[in-house]
């Protein structure tokens, strides 16, 4: 079986069994502990556009989970079939930011790029906030300044409550002036923040947003 899980999609399952085993942790109906798992399979089933029977009856073993070493177990049996980011090199990110004469780059053996729906990284000494995304199959690089929140908040592409930045992004093609910038709270932590997403439209929306 080939690989099909984005990382987001792993994200899902990895919070829907966590979500199981506290749900049904000394329940006593079996009816509702049925309920239950039959909503965790759903809802993990429900993050993928479509699946071959194959894949619905490895996801399907989700509802069967007991123990945290289930969970660890059948979270580790899925990495092979987890579908990676694509395996940037230097020269790629460099490409990607043609105009940027200081690109401050990103260090690339310390990425998963299998825990990775975008990449993210900081110029700290200059602000800036790097993010590469694959939209329809194309990379796109984006570059912003960011402000560091001194509260807690939510971040508007994961959704986790946590360390965030204002982003600020200046549109790539601009008609009016009010338009020429606009900006997200995100999490502080890129890496973190792909960890937690379980759905890509908001990063997309914030891209296609700056590319329109």
């Amino acid at each position: 079986m080939e690989p099909f899980i984005q990382n987001h999609q792993f994200n899902v399952i990895k919070h829907q069994a966590t979500l199981l085993q506290k749900q049904v942790h000394g329940t006593i109906d079996r009816d509702v502990e049925e309920a239950v798992r039959a909503g965790t399979e759903w809802n993990v089933k429900d993050a993928f556009c479509e699946l071959s029977e194959e894949q619905e009856e490895l996801l399907s073993r989700v509802s069967d989970l007991r123990t945290e070493e289930d969970r660890v177990e059948f979270l580790k049996e899925l990495h092979p079939y987890r579908l990676s980011f694509p395996d940037l090199t230097q020269r790629d990110v460099k490409e990607l930011f043609p105009k940027t004469k200081r690109l401050k780059l990103p260090i690339l053996k310390d990425v998963d790029f299998t825990a990775t729906t975008y990449l993210g990284w900081k110029d700290i000494g200059a602000s800036r906030h790097y993010m590469i995304c694959l939209i329809n199959g194309k990379l796109i690089g984006v570059e912003g300044r960011y402000v560091i929140s001194t509260k807690k908040s939510m971040c508007e592409i994961c959704g986790r409550y946590g360390d965030v930045a204002f982003m600020s992004v200046p549109k790539q093609r601009t008609s009016e002036e009010n338009e020429k910038a606009f900006g997200k709270f995100v999490c502080y932590d890129s890496r973190e923040c792909n960890q937690y997403i379980q759905k890509k439209d908001k990063l997309e929306q914030f891209i296609e947003q700056i590319i329109d």
